[in-house]
């Protein structure tokens, strides 16, 4: 048996990872970050978490590394008409990073987490697969961790379906079970990102304008908006309208009817490629988490790499993260630069 440490951060999803590896005989092991921010609860309930199952547990501090590698990043990308992805960044930049390298340090020989992803053994290493349950696999949010790194990852809960794994927390009898389950942005302070961003001095109020360009009104802050946002615009058109692009050097929000939103693809940046995209069938791509994933095809070009569709898709938003799968294998990821020229058609 291995001596193994536990990402613990009170929820369901680890502590019956924890739980597991504690059943198959492991020496388990369970570490918690202190963010510095938002309410900062995670700790505290991992803490819980580990007292409960009677296993040692560690507080490893991240407040500047947050800072530095996520919540700055973050800031910075909304400020500029970008939409960022706080927990992609914070998985491959400083969760799992810190957390390991804590567990290392204490004679791990792995570190294991609650996300519903798999491992799949290859000839070079490991590879990253969706986890079986459909409706909440996340090996979208660790397609950056680095291949290094991921070597030394574990996911107890790939088998298994989100059911299942309140079933086994409510059968053992733990307080993980009654936990509401964490949302994005959890590092955020009462006030959200308005309060964040003004923190920051990064608050960027601006015009609203049509397709066309002419005045509809102001807002308060341009991190307020999104690629294919139709709610909270404060205009009224006659029609459904919805944000079509993001001007951040004017900090102007452009709005349109749905059809604006259309595209045939996307060019990505920062490339982290896992296998030769040539090489791999059945290319599927997803544009955002929630996104269903559409088939595609990666054309290179002089100094990077487009995604063409193999049917058009809506609210391609510049800054989320772009990941494709072959089979359910990542086989790439990329931060989405902007989105190749909107046609006309019907998009999913």
């Amino acid at each position: 048996m291995a001596r193994l440490a536990v990402a613990l951060s009170g929820g369901v999803d680890s502590t019956v990872a924890a739980l597991l590896l504690r059943r198959e005989g492991h020496q388990v092991l369970g570490y918690s970050l202190r963010l510095g921010q938002g309410p900062d609860e995670a700790w505290r309930a991992g803490a819980a978490a580990a007292a409960q199952l009677g296993l040692p547990h560690r507080v490893v501090e991240a407040a500047r590394e947050f800072e530095e590698r996520v919540v700055a990043p973050s800031v910075a990308a909304y400020a500029s008409g970008r939409t960022p992805n706080p927990c992609a960044w914070c998985n491959a930049r400083v969760k799992l990073p810190l957390l390991w390298a804590a567990a290392a340090a204490d004679g791990c020989q792995a570190l294991a987490t609650g996300h519903y992803a798999r491992l799949e053994a290859a000839p070079d290493g490991v590879r990253l697969a969706e986890g079986v349950d459909p409706l909440k696999s996340q090996a979208y949010f660790l397609a950056r961790v680095e291949p290094a790194l991921l070597e030394r990852l574990r996911f107890p809960l790939g088998g298994l379906t989100k059911a299942q794994v309140r079933e086994l927390a409510r059968a053992e009898g733990l307080l993980a079970a009654q936990r509401v389950e964490s949302q994005d942005g959890c590092f955020l302070p009462p006030g959200g990102w308005g309060q964040l961003m003004a923190s920051h001095g990064a608050l960027r109020p601006g015009p609203i304008e049509d397709e066309r360009g002419r005045p509809l009104g102001r807002h308060r802050g341009l991190h307020g908006f999104t690629i294919g946002q139709r709610r909270g615009l404060g205009v009224a058109l006659g029609y459904p309208a919805y944000v079509l692009a993001l001007d951040g050097a004017r900090a102007a929000v452009r709005v349109g009817r749905p059809e604006g939103l259309i595209s045939s693809g996307l060019v990505g940046g920062r490339w982290l490629w896992r296998q030769s995209p040539e090489q791999c069938p059945e290319l599927t791509v997803r544009v955002r988490y929630a996104h269903r994933g559409v088939g595609c095809r990666v054309v290179r070009t002089r100094d990077t790499y487009e995604v063409h569709f193999n049917a058009p898709q809506r609210a391609v938003a510049p800054g989320q993260l772009a990941v494709l799968f072959s089979r359910g294998v990542v086989v790439g990821s990329a931060w989405i630069e902007r989105a190749l020229e909107r046609i006309d058609g019907r998009a999913s």
